[in-house]
């Protein structure tokens, strides 16, 4: 490593270094620019130039090369006077209304112009160019403020892989541009904001925080939306975020953040959030639910004593009339593992139930169930940096991933773009990734195994396996091998639509740049197959050796924001927190022991106990279908919208409708709240504290940063008050070591829970505090955490292959719906409570589409935005079209973010996968039909 000397100290750099960089890495500032570390280097705004010994002029700290036996100043007269004359020369274009004022945070150049003194001259010549000229929602876009450090285009092209901003013009002129001088929207902007974020001068800014004031705190959190955990700083004033600021520390992003993480947080401030506990009007007057009027179902505001004793009154009422398996609960993945933790705890131990879900159920349960049985841990096995960064190969099936996981599906783009890494895509759409695929493998809805077995069988035709992994990490090989001799890429091209040639190509890419990391989403799991798509994808990876090494891995990525952690913390029907069975005798003892009450409820066979079962409760889509219909006669639901979500629905909400007491626990009254019996009020992710797991298993905090509004509280904190009310109105006590429920903080709850499950035993706030980076397993508290699963042998022992074979969807066209629908989201909007209440999303992104393609729309008369009915034999939905070749004919696609009429659930179809009971919304038959002017529909 080269030893340079800068400013008297010697300096040591790295190979390759710059000036700049080992500066920097010496705790020396140099002023920059046009430089950032995230960014090419550029060279053009001289404001980092520095003196070296021996050399002529000033050269630029960003581009030249650290040598070993330089002498470098960073700091003299002439070197300030160089600085300042570069700022006085930018100043001379630089337009500002707000310069000077102090209502917002001082931008990089600023702070220089005020470090310098540097001053505009006193005959500066008007702005050139309109302000905010761009219809974007999101951006506000001043080229007055330019100073041409070309850092937008770097950003675009660097970090998020879009090449939407380029110069243009000549001369004094020269200026950023969109596309070809378009707007940015048609430049295909995704509006992650990268630009405005690596912006020094504010000239591309945030809309919404502009004029939004300097913040008086800044606060470190996790993002409430997808499961890729970033991490953001809230600015927040007078007690409101006012903006969301990247964080360049943050773990698992960077600067990078998607439209949703940076412009989708004023949900939090909606008029429409719950303030105070409501509860039915009947209720406080003890008349009978399905005798009551109108005017007696009608909400009535009321404290908290009151609605949390009747909620705690019904609960123990229900448990001694009809049992505690009469009673349901379901976590959410929206909430935090501490609040799912004492969801699970609730059931369990408050009322001795193991009839507790999350929506899990309705997505990646098929994942864990398959993983599980291939390797013995049902988590995705390597870390996204991992994947992006070490992978040769990528194989992305059923994830749209640049829409439902952008920063994640960013970094493959620039993977590929950078690295050059091959990328096969198999999806029945084109979606945007399939861009930069090397090989788009276009199925049918619903053949995934067989596609998979088709990969498999050209590989072990040419000899392209592992055999020493296999031989040596591996069980089932041969029963596997025999079922897929029978998919040859011609077989297969008949099931999947795929040519035989794209198919053999695409195995050849993924065999021979190894490892390679397989990737995929719920377009996997949706099926009633989604357990044997899993266990295809398990056994492709075992038969490649790209298990437990970096850039390999099975690689699920989890939909919501801790949908694994809600899994983790137990809120499943079979398994007590970290994954330890309900059937296993060890577990049933060790959480009898922790929850243990007095008296004691009696257990089958008068063993005094909690009365907790080793029989497995309902799953979520069972507890649904017997809440009211069935025998389950009270139901719990925080945080989860199963009037807009589960499929079907028309059927859930006839079940919802028919049951007898509803409880939700929400942020807003959702469609599910039309079903309630009583609401109480929580605090979204920016009112409490907690943390939230990732898609990659990694723990991070989650901070208060502005109080709940009105008498809201945290979700934690209603739930630990309810299970003391409830113990109290059933005459029970608390005397295991953890079966108290008078919690001071979060931070006790997960202390809790390392206590009882050992795969967190290492994981606390305090660690997480100091800034510690853990992804379970964390088996001690000087553990540091497991990036890579499975590394030298599988939980299970060996790995076990499976002999799967294909079967096609349950509900296939006919004469009558001949059109075959799937269903996922938009860039725009995740959880749809939340971003159909941020304004700039709901800006882009105004109501539902259904995809049709070109031929389809012009042998059915519809054309772009016109009307359209899709009918199943479940239901129908009006929607508006859009006409694209990313479908391909006879299929359509439909997004599941808006209510009412809209949502695409009414026509899906509730058949389940027979082992994780989930249900298939990526195929079902339908009927599309253009809607008339003349009031049809």
């Amino acid at each position: 490593m080269p030893t340079l000397t800068i400013d008297g100290r010697p300096v040591e750099a790295r190979d390759g270094e710059t000036i700049l960089d080992a500066a920097r890495g010496a705790r020396i500032t140099i002023p920059t620019l046009c430089h950032h570390r995230d960014l090419s280097p550029d060279g053009s705004c001289r404001l980092c130039v520095v003196e070296v010994e021996g050399v002529h002029g000033h050269p630029a700290a960003c581009t030249t090369p650290a040598r070993g036996g330089m002498v470098v100043r960073t700091e003299t007269p002439e070197l300030a006077e160089s600085r300042r004359f570069v700022l006085d020369m930018l100043l001379a274009n630089y337009h500002d209304a707000e310069y000077g004022t102090g209502e917002r945070a001082e931008t990089e150049f600023e702070h220089w112009v005020r470090h310098y003194g540097a001053r505009p001259p006193a005959d500066t010549p008007p702005p050139r160019y309109p302000v905010d000229a761009d219809p974007n929602p999101f951006l506000r876009v001043d080229l007055n403020k330019c100073v041409r450090c070309t850092r937008c285009v770097r950003a675009c092209a660097d970090v998020q892989g879009r090449f939407v901003w380029g110069m243009g013009y000549r001369g004094d002129d020269v200026r950023p541009v969109a596309g070809l001088d378009t707007t940015l929207l048609d430049a295909r902007c995704e509006s992650c904001g990268a630009c405005a974020a690596y912006c020094p001068t504010g000239a591309l800014d945030d809309r919404m925080s502009v004029g939004r004031g300097r913040p008086d705190r800044v606060v470190t959190t996790t993002c409430p939306f997808c499961g890729v955990g970033c991490n953001f700083d809230l600015h927040v004033k007078d007690d409101r975020v006012v903006r969301v600021a990247s964080n360049p520390a943050a773990p698992v992003n960077g600067m990078s953040l998607c439209v949703k993480g940076r412009y989708g947080f004023d949900f939090v401030h909606h008029p429409d959030r719950l303030t105070r506990p409501r509860v039915r009007r009947y209720l406080l007057a003890g008349v009978e639910k399905r005798s009551a009027t109108l005017a007696e179902r009608e909400w009535v505001e009321t404290d908290w004593d009151t609605a949390l004793n009747l909620v705690a009154a019904k609960l123990v009422a229900v448990r001694r009339a009809a049992g505690p398996d009469a009673v349901g609960f379901i976590g959410s993945a929206l909430c935090t593992n501490e609040e799912n933790y004492l969801v699970q705890k609730l059931a369990r131990q408050v009322i001795g139930t193991h009839n507790v879900e999350n929506c899990a159920r309705l997505c990646h349960a098929p994942t864990v169930a398959g993983l599980s049985m291939a390797f013995g841990s049902g988590a995705m096995s390597n870390s996204m940096d991992d994947v992006a960064e070490q992978a040769q190969a990528f194989l992305v099936i059923g994830e749209n991933v640049t829409e439902c996981h952008p920063v994640f599906g960013t970094r493959l783009r620039q993977a590929v773009l950078r690295r050059g890494v091959p990328l096969v895509v198999a999806d029945p759409r084109t979606t945007d990734i399939t861009e930069f695929a090397a090989v788009h493998l276009r199925h049918r809805p619903g053949t995934d195994v067989a596609l998979l077995n088709g990969l498999m069988h050209v590989v072990l035709e040419h000899g392209w396996h592992d055999r020493r992994y296999i031989e040596e990490r591996c069980e089932g090989f041969e029963e596997f091998r025999a079922a897929v001799e029978r998919y040859t890429p011609e077989a297969v091209g008949v099931l999947t639509g795929v040519p035989a040639a794209d198919l053999r190509r695409a195995a050849e890419l993924l065999a021979r740049n190894r490892p390679m990391a397989a990737v995929w989403g719920v377009g996997v799991t949706q099926h009633t197959t989604g357990v044997l798509n899993v266990l295809a994808l398990a056994n492709l990876q075992m038969l490649l050796g790209n298990m437990g090494v970096p850039g390999g891995g099975a690689n699920a990525l989890r939909g919501q924001n801790s949908v694994q952690g809600a899994c983790d913390m137990g809120a499943l029907f079979n398994l007590f927190p970290g994954y330890q069975p309900v059937t296993s005798p060890a577990a049933l003892a060790k959480f009898d022991a922790a929850w243990a009450l007095d008296p004691p409820a009696p257990r089958a066979g008068g063993t005094p106990s909690l009365g907790l079962s080793d029989r497995p409760g309902r799953t979520l889509t069972e507890i649904v279908d017997a809440f009211g219909p069935g025998d389950l006669r009270a139901l719990f639901v925080m945080g989860e919208n199963l009037a807009l979500t589960n499929p079907d629905l028309n059927h859930t909400r006839g079940c919802l409708a028919a049951g007898e007491f509803l409880v939700l626990q929400e942020i807003f009254p959702t469609a599910t709240a039309e079903f309630a019996d009583v609401l109480l009020p929580g605090a979204a992710f920016a009112e409490k504290a907690g943390t939230f797991t990732n898609t990659e298993r990694r723990v991070q905090l989650i901070r208060p940063a502005v109080p709940p509004p009105g008498e809201a509280r945290p979700d934690w904190a209603v739930l630990a008050d309810l299970a003391r009310r409830t113990l109290a109105a059933d005459g029970r006590a608390p005397v295991g070591p953890h079966a108290g429920w008078a919690y001071r903080d979060p931070a006790q709850i997960m202390d809790e829970v390392a206590a009882v499950a050992p795969l967190f035993a290492g994981i606390s706030h305090a660690r997480l505090e100091r800034g510690d980076r853990l992804q379970w397993p964390v088996p001690s508290p000087d553990h540091p955490g497991t990036p890579i699963l499975h590394v030298g042998g599988f939980a299970r022992g060996k790995g076990k292959f499976h002999a799967v074979e294909h079967a096609p969807a349950a509900e296939l066209p006919d004469a009558e719906f001949p059109f075959v629908l799937t269903t996922g989201r938009v860039l725009q909007h995740y959880g749809s409570e939340m971003t159909r209440r941020a304004e700039a999303l709901t800006a882009a992104c105004p109501e539902p589409v259904v995809e049709v393609s070109p031929d389809d729309a012009a042998r059915l008369g519809l054309t772009d935005g016109s009307a359209v009915r899709l009918r199943s034999r479940r239901g129908a939905v009006v929607s508006r079209a859009a006409v694209t070749d990313r479908v391909a004919p006879g299929c359509v696609f439909g997004n599941f973010h808006f209510p009412a009429a809209g949502n695409v659930n009414n026509v899906t179809t509730g058949v389940l996968d027979p082992t994780s009971k989930t249900p298939e919304f990526k195929a079902c038959a339908v009927a599309v039909e253009p809607v008339t002017t003349n009031g049809d529909g």
